[in-house]
């Protein structure tokens, strides 16, 4: 086996103690937390033989998990004691084994696991009370331990509620934030340069992003919204709305569906990197229904219609971003709770302030991590609200183009 110094911080020291059953390790990003945690269970893994599940609320493939964070640092500290697979991660001397689960709605999966000494969950401020009710009873060898990391979205969150908020038996709370990784020189130029920016112009954000606060209902332009564990079968599907990104902002795309007299949110895509014809496979991939897209984007609707989607520009003009909040805002709005990125755009989407603290009435989409998702819905509404005879030309006009491929 190679020897290796792998570093930890001090400020996680008190991981290595015996005298913990649940750790909750939270704070804003650039914590070094998950990099922390994935180099203490590695530590674990080659000094004796453990058992290390690693869980997420919703995981739909490997990719999703810490498969690949537990992999760099495998091969970046050069542990060839480990065996790596598309599916697990093997410790070949001590016998040590790392696996992969989602919790959500997979509760006799995750039961099936026997004789874990670690979970880990990662983003656990998206973890359920009910997979955690599945999760705790699972981990029960004596001396075992689950490890919670997370940045907190709203002050319900459950996995705080219960550690740091009621507390529990035997519970570690670690607290930390980004001055650990400049203090130990960890902090990349690139991301301080971020969190400068952010500390100097988007106060509200610095808070959430970098100190891990949790987003407050002040200020907030939507409220009420429900949360709900799946779409019924009788829900009907009306519209996708979608807001294009790439490189810096993800493409964001979320399904409509008209239901006892509301709607169901559900988020399809939060991704950066998508090509347009990527976006038509997701899209072509899934229930019909008519695509409602940034209309700032010609040139990808009109490509994106090419590959065989039923799409096209949202209306814009005077006081539309206004009237069409107002109309999202008067709908009764339910979201599902797998569409977690769109979750933290709903609790963190607010008004402008000016320098006062005054409200601006307008939305602050300075903030791209909420305002995206909130721009898809509304996208998508703005088809369903009721138009002026002048948008409906326009709308109609611009289907034409579409469908013929000529300008106007």
């Amino acid at each position: 086996m190679n020897q290796q110094t792998i570093e930890i911080p001090k400020e996680y020291k008190r991981l290595f103690d015996d005298d913990w059953r649940e750790a909750a390790v939270y704070g804003g990003r650039g914590s070094l937390k998950s990099h922390t945690v994935a180099r203490f269970l590695l530590i674990q893994a080659r000094g004796r033989t453990v058992r290390i599940g690693c869980f997420r609320e919703f995981q739909n493939s490997i990719a999703e998990s810490a498969h690949q964070l537990l992999s760099d640092l495998i091969n970046k500290y050069e542990m060839t004691d480990f065996k790596i697979t598309d599916k697990a991660i093997v410790n070949t001397i001590t016998g040590s084994d790392f696996l992969f689960k989602g919790l959500h709605h997979n509760e006799q999966s995750v039961k099936s696991i026997e004789g874990m000494d670690y979970a880990w969950v990662e983003e656990a401020q998206t973890v359920s009370n009910s997979s955690i009710d599945v999760l705790v009873p699972t981990v029960r060898k004596p001396g075992s331990k689950i490890i919670y990391t997370y940045n907190r979205l709203d002050e319900e969150d459950p996995v705080h509620k219960r550690l740091v908020i009621e507390g529990r038996p035997n519970t570690l709370v670690l607290n930390i934030n980004y001055d650990v990784a400049i203090k130990h020189g960890w902090f990349p130029d690139v991301l301080f340069n971020e969190m400068e920016d952010d500390k100097a112009n988007r106060p509200n954000l610095y808070k959430h992003k970098w100190l891990g606060e949790p987003n407050s209902q002040e200020g907030r332009i939507y409220n009420d919204w429900n949360m709900i564990d799946e779409i019924p079968f009788e829900a009907k599907l009306v519209r996708y709305g979608l807001d294009f990104g790439y490189s810096i902002d993800p493409t964001v795309i979320v399904a409509i569906y008209q239901y006892n007299g509301g709607y169901i949110v559900d988020e399809v895509a939060y991704q950066k990197g998508l090509s347009n014809k990527s976006i038509a496979d997701i899209l072509n991939n899934k229930e019909k229904a008519l695509v409602i897209a940034d209309s700032a984007e010609p040139k990808s609707i009109d490509e994106i219609y090419n590959y065989g989607v039923n799409i096209q520009g949202v209306i814009k003009g005077k006081d539309s971003v206004s009237q069409g909040i107002q109309y999202v805002q008067e709908q009764k709005i339910s979201l599902t709770s797998r569409s977690v990125r769109t979750k933290a755009g709903y609790l963190g989407y607010k008004w402008a302030v000016n320098r006062e603290g005054k409200s601006m009435n307008v939305p602050d989409d300075t903030i791209h991590e909420w305002s995206n998702p909130m721009d898809a819905i509304r996208y998508g509404f703005e088809s369903l609200r009721p138009a002026s005879g002048k948008a409906r030309i326009k709308s109609s006009a611009w289907v034409a183009r579409a469908k013929h491929n000529k300008p106007l």
